[in-house]
């Protein structure tokens, strides 16, 4: 097994982000039109083209010699504070993804403590995210807990 190497990813990253989160996508949500996954790409492609040099999302890649093993990012906001989090300053972490030959050998660990301690950088005092039933352990083991209010949501456009 060669060795993994961790690096923070810049705007040379961009197609290397946006391919690995196109095949999240898909895998999360099964096979799509070609023009749809266009479009997710388009977007994908401007949104990481602006949030990487202004430090709004902030992505780790995992590589094994030239092939990419896994990616996750953190995206950072700011909203009026609450009692558990008086700033207001918050990390999503999003697109934790694992290549399947590469699982089970701690890359999204090590991606998602790469993310968190960013956070302090930008003033961020707490975290939150999404996961899949497969991500679940790793974020409990590192100190996520279920959030006990549901999430609502309402999309105005699209599926």
């Amino acid at each position: 097994m060669n060795k993994i190497i961790y690096h923070k990813a810049t705007l040379s990253d961009l197609q290397t982000l946006v391919d690995s989160r196109i095949v999240f996508a898909l895998e999360l949500s099964g096979s799509q039109p070609q023009e749809q996954v266009e479009t997710l790409r388009n977007q994908m492609t401007a949104y990481f083209s602006k949030a990487i040099p202004d430090n709004t999302c902030i992505s780790f890649i995992a590589r094994s010699d030239d092939e990419i093993a896994g990616i996750g990012s953190v995206q950072f906001r700011e909203q009026p504070g609450n009692f558990k989090n008086p700033s207001g300053k918050w990390g999503y972490i999003m697109s934790m993804y694992t290549y399947p030959s590469f699982r089970r050998q701690g890359i999204c660990k090590n991606i998602l403590n790469l993310l968190i301690e960013e956070g302090p950088k930008f003033g961020i005092t707490a975290f939150e995210l999404h996961a899949t039933a497969a991500g679940e352990i790793v974020y409990k083991a590192n100190g996520f807990e279920i959030h006990k209010e549901p999430t609502y949501r309402k999309y105005l456009s699209g599926k």
